[in-house]
């Protein structure tokens, strides 16, 4: 099946001067190379049935009253990008054929920006192609702002996609916006007023009810991954201008760079690509689904992931592709089968910084002559674990002292988390025997990346006719000036500390309340002594302190495994 597109383009151009009318969009980026140096990249599209290209001048300004210009810049690479199949690329205009093509213009330079707040790198030029949503054909601007203050080294976002989209009448859009970011940072996008040259950077003016914010009916952005989403129902050009603010870990500003282009929107003969397609599904590894695009990983190790793209036209074949190589190198992606195409994600989150990934897949139709495109945005969130300590089990009396349940677990567990109770209610991070019911308390803790750790402490109620529980008079235990706890790492190994250094008698019982262990201990303020008693059969044992006016200081129930 052919797939056929009515274009809509201003076709002329005037003596002598390059016009915008064959320029749909552009944008400006920085990347930092050390000591204030700064390479700065105009990429530029160009209609090819439209003027030769001419060298191109970018302005510079900032805050601190610097200015000039860097002038007959000329490219230093020309790519043709036209939507078409492979086998029509040929036939466009760019090739000298009768198809609507479009090249790629990159201009690249190197310039010594001052420290100062705010630097200001713009172009612009005369006019802009003909729109359903801009009054007129006011010019054409781009422009990037960065921060340079104290000789921050710092690369603005770059836009990950490189075409003018070619989208259909009546069909649901789904546009990759986003932009790749290398210094970890945080981008926020939204869409914003086209503007011109005037020469003061001027908003153009809309067709009601379009507007910067709203460019076409229903047109909107995701803040956080830049995804456009929109369904066009008149033919013709819509012009839209996304902008991308950085800002860094601390919510400092760093950059901000715009990308204003055109979706060029045209009768098809046939249906693109779903726009719901791709679901992330059947996670195994160290991943888990999140969301229909999230999968979040909170341990080191492989993991994989499915998704799945439909076709509704059978005579198209799907073909994907993806950026994901760049954004996390090592992550493959293999497909399986042409309509529907199931997608294989795998990678390994092993020594990979924690942080938040975001890429892009597009599926293409392959129709004639011009593809069938639709975006999809993923992320990926890495993170790990954080240490909620090792479940645990405590027997206790109804007589003994409260317990603080974090010093329970096992492990060393951080602090900050919540408490559940058997319930299933939130609970404080006492224990009273004498009030609390016995049963699994469950410690949770919030990490990185949403990443959360959880630790079961078990309480077990002995009767009071345990040996046990007749084994400790609280009231001999005022003084809290010892820990007894068990070392889960080593099988046998109990962990003494005494908040004051001093002598202390050791006495070990079984749980028959015979004394299988006696010993005198000298502790060091503030230091754990283990005490290694391998030999030990699995059961409860109780380990009892007493000072040496024959006084019970501290009694503790160890269960050994």
């Amino acid at each position: 099946m052919v797939l056929r597109y009515t274009v809509f383009l201003l076709l002329f151009a005037m003596s002598g001067m390059l016009r915008a009318e064959h320029l749909p969009g552009g944008t400006i980026t920085t990347r930092c190379v050390g000591g204030n140096f700064h390479e700065i990249t105009l990429k530029l599209f160009r209609e090819c049935s439209g003027s030769p290209m001419i060298p191109q001048d970018l302005s510079f300004s900032n805050d601190c009253g610097v200015n000039f210009q860097q002038t007959a810049m000329q490219p230093v690479s020309v790519e043709e990008v036209s939507p078409l199949c492979p086998e029509e690329l040929p036939n466009s205009r760019c090739n000298g054929g009768t198809l609507l093509g479009f090249e790629l213009y990159t201009y690249r330079t190197t310039i010594f920006l001052s420290p100062c707040s705010l630097w200001r790198i713009s172009w612009r030029i005369c006019c802009r192609n003909q729109s359903l949503n801009v009054s007129g054909t006011p010019g054409l601007y781009l422009e990037t702002t960065l921060y340079n203050l104290d000789s921050r080294c710092n690369d603005a976002p770059e836009f990950v996609d490189d075409t003018v989209p070619m989208v259909c009448v009546g069909q649901p859009v789904s546009y990759d916006g986003s932009a790749t970011e290398s210094d970890g940072n945080t981008l926020r996008y939204r869409l914003i007023d086209a503007r011109f040259g005037a020469p003061t950077p001027t908003p153009v003016q809309y067709n009601p009810p379009f507007s910067g914010a709203v460019p076409f009916t229903g047109m909107a952005i995701d803040s956080l991954t830049g995804r456009i989403a929109f369904l066009p129902t008149v033919i013709g050009n819509i012009v839209a201008v996304i902008e991308v603010r950085e800002f860094d870990s601390m919510g400092n500003w760093q950059s901000t760079v715009m990308k204003d282009f055109l979706f060029i929107v045209n009768a098809c003969a046939n249906d693109v690509p779903s726009v719901d397609g791709g679901p992330f599904m059947e996670a195994t590894g160290v991943a888990t689904i999140t969301g229909d695009h999230t999968l979040r990983v909170c341990d080191e190790g492989p993991f994989c992931a499915q998704m799945t793209f439909v076709e509704s036209d059978p005579e198209q074949t799907l073909s994907i592709a993806s950026n994901i190589a760049e954004v996390l190198p090592g992550t493959t992606l293999e497909t399986t089968g042409t309509d529907p195409v199931t997608v294989q994600l795998c990678g390994n989150s092993e020594g990979v910084s924690n942080g938040s990934y975001q890429f892009s897949v597009s599926a293409s139709d392959g129709a004639c002559p011009v593809q069938g495109v639709q975006h999809y945005l993923y992320t990926i969130v890495i993170g790990a674990f954080p240490d909620a300590g090792l479940d645990t089990t405590i027997l206790y009396c109804a007589s003994d002292a409260d317990l603080t349940l974090i010093d329970q677990l096992g492990g060393t567990p951080s602090d900050g988390g919540t408490w559940t109770g058997p319930d299933g209610e939130a609970f404080g991070s006492t224990f009273d025997p004498s009030m609390d019911v016995p049963g699994a308390y469950t410690y949770m803790l919030s990490g990185e990346a949403g990443c959360t750790g959880t630790a079961t402490l078990t309480m077990d109620l002995l009767p009071p006719s345990d040996p046990l529980c007749m084994s400790v008079d609280v009231n001999d235990l005022e003084d809290r000036s010892y820990r007894i706890t068990m070392d889960l790492s080593v099988r046998g190994r109990t962990n003494i500390i005494a908040e004051r250094s001093g002598t202390v008698d050791l006495i070990v019982l079984g749980s028959d309340g015979r004394m299988v262990r006696t010993e005198r201990l000298m502790m060091a303020a503030h230091t754990a002594l283990p005490i290694d008693m391998p030999e030990l059969a699995s059961g409860v044992y109780v380990f009892q302190l007493v000072d040496q006016v024959g006084s019970l200081r501290a009694s503790e129930r160890i269960v050994v495994p």
